[in-house]
């Protein structure tokens, strides 16, 4: 628990810049793709796919996570906060039962709206992964970044 604390305070240090404080804008509904890595098990991690949509302090979407054994399609649902909606903070829960939260994500989001850094906990007990924490990086699709069809959009 304390790499994981230790890993969110570094992610809001290297995103966030020493330059002159900018207001964040934009919204962050689309798609997004990235990795996580488990800080139990270094070893273990994989991709993460996710389509947030965002409606004023409001996110929610759904996400596949893959190369895990718990829940791989899930939805979320959570708040933005801070002075400029630049912390994010959701609940993972299955999408056959979205009320049945599983996991908790808290994360910085950087002031151009197109990363975003977080660190993950399991804390549903008699899960097959109650206790895990790690960390996640996920980068919004653009649509210049579309390379024959790859990626979705």
């Amino acid at each position: 628990m304390i790499r994981a604390i230790i890993i969110f305070l570094v992610s809001i240090l290297l995103i966030s810049s020493p330059a002159r404080a900018a207001e964040t804008e934009g919204d962050l509904s689309g798609y997004w793709m990235g990795t996580w890595t488990s800080l139990n098990a270094p070893n273990y991690n994989g991709v993460v796919e996710m389509d947030i949509k965002n409606e004023g302090k409001d996110v929610y979407g759904i996400s596949v996570i893959g190369n895990t054994k718990c829940f791989p399609d899930r939805v979320f649902k959570g708040k933005l906060s801070g002075k400029y909606n630049n912390f994010i903070r959701f609940k993972l829960a299955p999408i056959e039962n979205p009320e049945d939260s599983f996991a908790k994500n808290r994360g910085v989001i950087n002031r151009y709206r197109n990363a975003i850094s977080m660190v993950y906990s399991f804390n549903k007990p008699n899960s097959e992964c109650y206790g895990d924490v790690g960390t996640m990086f996920i980068s919004k699709i653009q649509p210049y970044s579309s390379i024959q069809g790859i990626t979705k959009k």
